[in-house]
């Protein structure tokens, strides 16, 4: 038989007179004593009923707390017990301990999250790690300094609080709505496993986030003919920022990290052959002489083919990260120095291919697939901030039909 009882420790009373509420457990006459976070004045503990009252002239303001924290932990100690009841026929007081304490690290978020991330690291998923650094780092600036958040206690109320926390931070809509689903994929992922607190009902259901549409990220034909004739060969920087931008435009919107590692072993006859490190779909990319121009521009030794990740070291991950925040930083100069309307970043080279190709008439469908996109859903994203001036034409014709 085992017995679990809560009960204040008396032999280490603390200077205000509390002892510390514990849960001892005693099984084959071992025992050994769990600690909570909590003291009491003894006169505040009920031990025939294991709860905390309030006593004239010394009420525990957090009462229904406590009690509420005694009620869940017994009966996760008694769920320890039953599951080692099942699978061992003789177990020892310190088998109960380690299970509980490892089922209490799982079903703290913050732990789980980082088991997942040790995970990633292993699998060289730097993208997503990244990606469960900087949520798991917010959730620490909302929550404090403690790191006692369980999964049962991401509940829609705590959700709210914790969105609310982030629009007064000042981050936009998109960015609050990638930390709630990062967090949603962590929940999701601990319920699938069975881990304590985890519901299936979840708590995401009932909090609505999505994305707003950004702003148009895509420039016309004449901005591209203004980019690739612009006098700039007396900047470097900006001369190697303008063909890398010119070189994923040619390559139908080659994302920077394919342009980074891009090998020229990946081109044979006339043909860039290379699979996207996104979605790992197979593409390929006849040259033409644009892209030519560019190879050759920036022709050497090794094995890269542009000037980005330098061969030989282990940190390919870092140079692509440190590149890929100079290369936009270069391209707002770029923008500044051309007097663009739009922005220049590492994404505009492949929504404007995209969009060019759209209004020359090409079906979506076959934009989808010289992007690399799984479903045309998302195509259909890329080409949902049409230019003004089309919409313009479109209300214009139908105007002239009544003249």
């Amino acid at each position: 038989m085992t017995s679990i009882k809560v009960r204040l420790y008396t032999y280490r009373a603390t200077k205000k007179g509390t002892f510390p509420l514990v849960f001892q457990i005693l099984h084959q006459r071992e025992k050994r004593v769990i600690y909570s976070s909590y003291y009491l004045h003894e006169d505040c503990f009920d031990k025939a009923h294991s709860r905390v009252i309030s006593r004239r002239g010394k009420k525990v303001f957090n009462a229904c707390e406590i009690n509420d924290y005694i009620h869940s932990m017994l009966s996760k100690l008694e769920t320890t017990v039953n599951m080692l009841e099942e699978e061992k026929e003789h177990y020892s007081v310190s088998d109960i301990t380690e299970l509980f304490r490892s089922h209490q690290s799982n079903c703290l978020v913050l732990v789980y999250m980082r088991k997942l991330m040790a995970q990633f690291r292993e699998q060289n998923r730097m993208s997503t790690l990244d990606s469960y650094q900087s949520t798991l780092n917010r959730i620490l600036r909302f929550i404090g300094k403690r790191e006692n958040l369980y999964f049962s206690d991401i509940t829609p109320r705590w959700l709210n609080s914790f969105i609310s926390s982030l629009q007064k931070s000042g981050l936009q809509e998109n960015t609050i709505n990638f930390y709630c689903r990062i967090l949603r994929a962590v929940y999701n992922r601990a319920y699938s496993e069975g881990v304590t607190g985890t519901s299936s009902i979840s708590p995401f259901k009932k909090v609505s986030f999505g994305s707003t549409q950004t702003l148009k990220r895509a420039i016309d034909s004449e901005s591209i003919e203004q980019i690739a004739h612009a006098k700039i060969e007396d900047d470097k920087q900006l001369d190697l920022a303008r063909d890398l931008f010119l070189f994923s435009f040619y390559c139908r919107g080659m994302s920077f990290i394919d342009m980074a590692c891009l090998k020229y072993t990946n081109i044979i006859d006339g043909v860039i052959y290379y699979n996207r490190r996104k979605t790992k779909q197979p593409m390929r990319v006849k040259l033409v002489p644009q892209i030519q121009y560019i190879i050759e521009k920036y022709r050497h030794q090794g094995e890269f083919v542009l000037p980005i990740l330098r061969e030989g070291d282990k940190s390919l991950y870092n140079q692509y990260r440190n590149w890929l925040r100079k290369f936009n930083n270069d391209l707002k100069r770029l923008s500044l120095y051309l007097q663009l309307k739009i922005p220049l970043t590492s994404y505009v080279a492949r929504h404007s291919w995209a969009t060019l190709a759209h209004q020359n008439g090409t079906p979506v469908s076959v934009i989808s697939e010289c992007l690399g996109h799984k479903s045309e859903k998302i195509t259909y994203i890329y080409l949902a901030a049409l230019d003004p001036r089309t919409i313009d034409n479109v209300n214009k014709k139908i105007s002239d039909m009544y003249l």
